[in-house]
């Protein structure tokens, strides 16, 4: 897979968005720390038809940094963020990686049974079975947590205690600024246009203010233009393969029906500078 190097001025440390090895959309990136740390917010896909290429490519760089993850943080309850843990678990036996600070904050289960047709339940069941059984302790994500790890601390900045309230999974994404030494990045994982919004109302805006933002929803149907005028991003990371980046179902160039074309227009009338989509491989900020 070809890596593109993005110098952005962290001072300190790396940001490496790993791009999907198979045809579904993921989300990966592997933290590095300007103390060494190693932390991992989501993972990437996990699913039993396909072979699980971002789960062992992700399991080999974290071999060769001693098999150790100080700080794994995970968005929401979709397995295309959670996933590669989830692969982890159920493959490396017996499970090797040491893992210090795991966190997440999914609704619960009763909720999962009854939206998106349940779709996630099922998935979302086997990995806490799973997390369970490998005894890895679980710290609850909360909204106005600082966590500090390696020279970086993380600033949560929504959780999933209002799921009630949303129509999918996605609203519950709880969103991540990352504090480098000399820039932030802001993470909106799967973030939806009615949580986007509901934390463009309560987040003091200079929270948002952000020059590196992950793209909500692998950059279509997720947050807001009004949510994104507000970050003013210089360096958007998309999570979106080839196929979603072109918005292309089979017949060409945005002949789809995501909104990712749609997006991009509105992220270059933003003027930003530098775009760093999957369809290009992965990325390592620095």
């Amino acid at each position: 897979m070809q890596q593109n190097t993005v110098y952005v001025g962290l001072g300190g440390g790396s940001v490496l968005q790993l791009a999907n090895r198979e045809h579904p959309q993921t989300m990966s990136y592997i933290l590095e720390t300007p103390d060494g740390k190693t932390i991992v917010i989501d993972g990437g896909w996990y699913g039993e038809h396909y072979q699980g290429l971002e789960a062992q490519d992700t399991y080999a760089l974290l071999s060769e940094r001693g098999k150790r993850v100080d700080l794994w943080l995970i968005t929401h309850a979709h397995k295309d963020h959670f996933g590669c843990l989830q692969y982890l678990l159920k493959n490396v036996q017996p499970f090797d990686i040491d893992i210090g600070d795991l966190r997440f904050d999914f609704p619960p289960m009763e909720w999962l049974q009854t939206v998106e047709n349940g779709g996630s339940f099922a998935d979302v069941t086997n990995f806490l079975q799973r997390v369970e059984h490998a005894a890895l302790p679980v710290t609850p994500l909360r909204q106005g947590d600082v966590i500090s790890c390696g020279g970086v601390t993380i600033e949560v900045l929504s959780d999933a205690r209002n799921y009630a309230k949303y129509p999918s999974i996605n609203d519950t994404t709880c969103a991540l600024r990352v504090h480098f030494p000399k820039r932030d990045v802001l993470f909106l994982g799967d973030l939806g246009p009615e949580a986007s919004l509901d934390l463009l109302n309560t987040c003091p805006h200079d929270k948002l203010r952000c020059d590196i933002v992950q793209m909500a929803h692998h950059g279509q149907g997720g947050a807001t233009r009004e949510f994104y005028e507000a970050v003013q991003p210089k360096v958007c990371l998309y999570t979106a393969p080839d196929w979603l980046w072109d918005n292309d179902a089979g017949d060409g160039f945005n002949t789809g029906p995501w909104q990712t074309v749609v997006t991009r227009g509105w992220m270059e009338e933003l003027g930003v500078q530098v775009s760093c989509p999957h369809a290009y491989g992965d990325y390592l900020l620095k």
